[in-house]
């Protein structure tokens, strides 16, 4: 039964040649369509994450050191990765952009943001993190 089934397909594949070759193209590329794909996407991610450090490192500073433009540098780092991401590593440059905004005093803004989070976060620790800084926001006032 075996040797029949594959005496039929080879038998098929050699009357329908052209068939077989272009399926055979087809299916090659989604192959490396599907690779290319996720080389970009984990390039984009690793670009993504180096500019998330750079953020918080900038961010460390300016807790460390209110002087200079640290906390400038660090906002402008998170603005980038929050734009370009989606998903944990976004949602984490939204919660520090939502403590800068409280830093500078724009209440309303930190409040958006962390209800934005609150609503569509992309974990569940993000959304925690969002409702307790929501919450200090409110002590604040």
């Amino acid at each position: 039964m075996l040797q029949a089934s594959l005496q039929r397909t080879t038998a098929w594949i050699k009357e329908h040649t052209r068939t077989c070759i272009i399926a055979a193209a087809v299916v090659l590329l989604m192959i490396v369509s599907g690779w290319g794909y996720a080389a970009y996407r984990a390039g984009k991610d690793e670009k993504a994450q180096y500019r998330l450090s750079e953020g918080i490192r900038s961010f460390q500073e300016y807790t460390v050191n209110q002087g200079g433009d640290s906390l400038s540098r660090a906002e402008a780092s998170f603005k980038s990765v929050a734009a370009e991401s989606s998903g944990g590593i976004g949602d984490v440059a939204r919660l520090y952009l939502a403590r800068i905004a409280a830093a500078r005093g724009a209440k309303d803004e930190a409040r958006r943001l962390y209800r934005q989070l609150v609503k569509n976060p992309s974990n569940d620790v993000v959304k925690k993190l969002a409702e307790i800084g929501m919450r200090e926001l409110e002590k604040k006032q």
